[in-house]
Order: structure tokens, then C-alpha cells, then sequence
């Protein structure tokens, strides 16, 4: 086999244009397929990582959901966590809440906005002013460049503004990006809790289960007695929820998309198809006489298809290792203008290489058979 690829390598490098110019379509080919997977695995990654991970592995999660757009506020109370509690094989309930995001109106003179606001979260990175812990009844508030575009002409820092009545002093601004969501504002833990907090309804149920117990079962009976005992029976809905079969599916629709627009761009490697088709036609033309002493000396048809076939998978993988050289290079120039990473993966790599070895075996393979189904009489008499 050794033998075999150096013998097309070296028939490869006494045409070097010519081949060349035949795996320019492989190579084009190649790298939009490779850019267009990084971007896809890049923007699935920063989506699914900006959904969040859900360790599921001893709870069950019961959602509440209201039947009506207009009201919002209920959801499980302390007394449903007790009825819960007593759900065989849940060991204790912790009542959470979907959205961590309240609500309010802030005002600067004669501006008022709604906005989103949350508590203060470990690391935050400001444009403007210095970050600090803010503990206890802290007035400080952090707040993005867009709220304070839309409150201040000028600088923001230190400036007094109202939010839905309590006076808060802007101590940083933060930017923030297409791919990453955040609220308009911050205030301290503890200001949270006391005056927005009430905002926001437990309209989520965490079941701690205990180790020997059935999930799935313990999911099913948790909404049974929801259903039969929930203080917001009348007003809502119960269901299990399973936010990492959401964050799947998610992703399992965007990979479906980027390899759709990846096979669309792969199309043009059927055309470079032919076109190495074409070379190889020529090849074993220009080789007969070569054909016919190797015949001569005792080489059988599978000798002589196995060689041009050789050559042809060589060729396309050549241009295949170009070509995902050439993505390297595209992907780390499309890098600076994207609002997130694209990613070339070692399946994307893969892909590109066992893509490029089909094609070298698909076209190849009709000009491999040609030559070895030439008669010895026939090779002989045009020699």
C-alpha cells in the first residue's frame, strides 16, 4: 500500500498545475464547509451555554403555568411545598421561580423607564466605574449603557435616580452584548430581596427525591395531587418540567440547520467531483503504455484499479488537508467580526476528511475501472 501512494504521489507532482487547479474545487469546497460548521457549533455552544445547565440527577421539577395572560402572580405556596413534601420518595421541596427578573420604573427628572432589574451577581465586568460587593441596604446600583444612554447625555457615575420610588446612586455602567442577555440594572442582594422579590412567583417546584426512588413516578404522582390539591389548581396548570430535553432539542434544531446550509455549500464538491473525474480520464490515457507493460509483467486488473484509484482518493485528500488548513485560517479572520467564538471541531475535521475520501473513491472509480479493464492485445498493438 505504501508503495501504491508514493506511486501516486509522484504522478500527482509530474502534473502539479493541472492537479492543482483540480483540487481547487475540493479545497474551496472543504473550507466553506469547515466555516460553516464552526459558526453553527460556535452559536449553538454560546446559545446553549447562555441557557444554562440543569443538574436533574435527584430532582424532579414541577412547573405552574397560568391558564390566563392576565394573570401572572400565582404559582405554589407554602402549603403546596407541605402537600408535596409527603409525595413517596421526595425527601424535601425547595419553591423556585423561572424568572429571576422584576420589574420596574426608574425615573431621572422628568424620564421614566420600565425596566428589568436583579439582584447583584458575582462577577460583573464595567465600561465605566469600579465594581465593588455592595452588602446590606446598599443605595449603589449598576446599570447597562443603553439605560444610561437613555437617562444621561453625559456621564452617569454617581448621578441620583428613582427606582419605583427608592433613590439609588449609579456606581458602574456595563456593556451588554448581542449573545449574552442581562437586565438594565443591578441593586445589592438584600435590597432585591426586600422590594422587588415579592415580584416574582414561585412558579417552579423542586422535588429533592430520595436515592432508591422513581422520578419518574414521583412526577407523576406530584402532579396528581397538584392537580387534585394546589391552591392555584383553578388559575393554572401542572406539568413536569425537563429544561435539559428543551436545551437538546435547541440544540438538536440548530446543528439540523447548520448542516443543511453545510451540505448546500458541499454541493460544490460534486462538481469538483467531476472535475477530478475528468483528470483521472486523462491520466489513463496518458498512461496506457504504462498500463500495458505492468500488464505484461504480470499485474492483474484489481493491480491497475487499486493504483488509479489510489491516486484519485490521494489527490482529494490533499485537497481535502488544504482546504481545512485554508478554514483555520477563514475561521480565525471571521473570529475578530463575530459577537461570538466560532469552533472547528475534530468531527468537523473528520467529516471534511471522510467527505474528501468519498469523492476520491466515487469519481475515481469509473476512470480506475477503465483502465483496468484495457486489453493487453489492444495496449500492445498501439504501442
Amino acid at each position: 500500500m505504501t508503495d501504491k501512494i508514493m506511486i501516486a504521489l509522484k504522478s500527482i507532482g509530474k502534473n502539479k498545475n493541472r492537479n492543482f487547479l483540480t483540487m481547487l474545487g475540493i479545497i474551496i469546497g472543504i473550507a466553506s464547509v469547515i466555516c460553516i460548521l464552526a459558526i453553527g457549533d460556535g452559536f449553538t455552544h454560546t446559545v446553549t451555554k447562555g441557557m444554562g445547565s440543569h443538574d436533574t440527577r435527584n430532582k424532579v421539577t414541577l412547573q405552574w403555568q397560568s391558564t390566563s395572560d392576565y394573570n401572572t402572580d400565582g404559582g405554589f405556596t407554602p402549603n403546596d411545598a407541605s402537600v408535596l413534601s409527603k409525595v413517596p420518595g421526595v425527601d424535601h421541596v425547595k419553591l423556585t421561580s423561572s424568572i429571576v427578573e422584576a420589574g420596574a420604573k426608574v425615573q431621572y427628572k422628568t424620564k421614566n423607564i420600565s425596566i428589568g432589574l436583579n439582584k447583584q451577581p458575582k462577577h460583573l465586568k464595567l465600561v465605566k466605574g469600579t465594581y465593588f460587593n455592595m452588602t446590606g441596604a446598599s443605595n449603589g446600583v449598576y446599570i447597562s449603557e443603553d439605560l444610561a444612554h437613555r437617562l444621561f447625555k453625559e456621564n452617569a457615575i454617581n448621578r441620583l435616580i428613582s427606582i419605583d420610588g427608592t433613590v439609588f446612586v449609579v456606581q458602574g455602567i456595563y456593556h451588554i452584548s448581542d449573545m449574552n442577555y442581562r437586565p438594565d440594572a443591578y441593586v445589592s442582594k438584600q435590597i432585591f430581596k426586600d422590594l422587588f422579590a415579592n415580584q416574582i412567583s414561585k412558579d417552579q417546584a423542586k422535588l429533592y427525591v430520595q436515592p432508591d426512588a422513581n422520578k419518574k413516578q414521583v412526577g407523576k404522582t406530584a402532579v396528581k395531587r397538584m392537580k387534585k390539591m394546589g391552591e392555584q389548581k383553578h388559575t393554572g396548570d401542572y406539568s413536569v418540567s425537563n429544561p435539559d430535553a428543551i436545551s437538546k432539542q435547541f440544540t438538536r434544531v440548530l446543528n439540523d440547520i447548520t448542516y443543511f446550509i453545510a451540505f448546500i455549500a458541499g454541493i460544490s464538491l460534486l462538481i469538483a467531483g467531476i472535475g477530478v473525474m475528468n483528470v483521472m480520464y486523462i491520466t489513463v490515457s496518458e498512461r496506457r503504455k504504462e498500463i500495458g507493460i505492468r500488464r505484461a509483467f504480470g499485474a492483474t486488473s484489481s493491480d491497475i484499479r487499486n493504483q488509479f484509484l489510489i491516486e484519485s482518493v490521494v489527490l482529494c485528500v490533499i485537497g481535502g488537508i488544504i482546504g481545512i488548513i485554508f478554514g483555520y485560517i477563514f475561521v480565525s479572520i471571521i473570529n475578530a467580526f463575530l459577537p461570538f467564538k466560532a469552533v472547528i471541531t475534530v468531527y468537523a475535521i473528520i467529516l471534511s476528511l471522510s467527505v474528501s475520501t468519498a469523492v476520491g473513491l466515487i469519481f475515481g472509480f469509473i476512470p480506475s475501472n477503465k483502465a483496468a479493464k484495457s486489453e493487453l492485445v489492444g495496449l500492445l498493438k498501439e504501442e
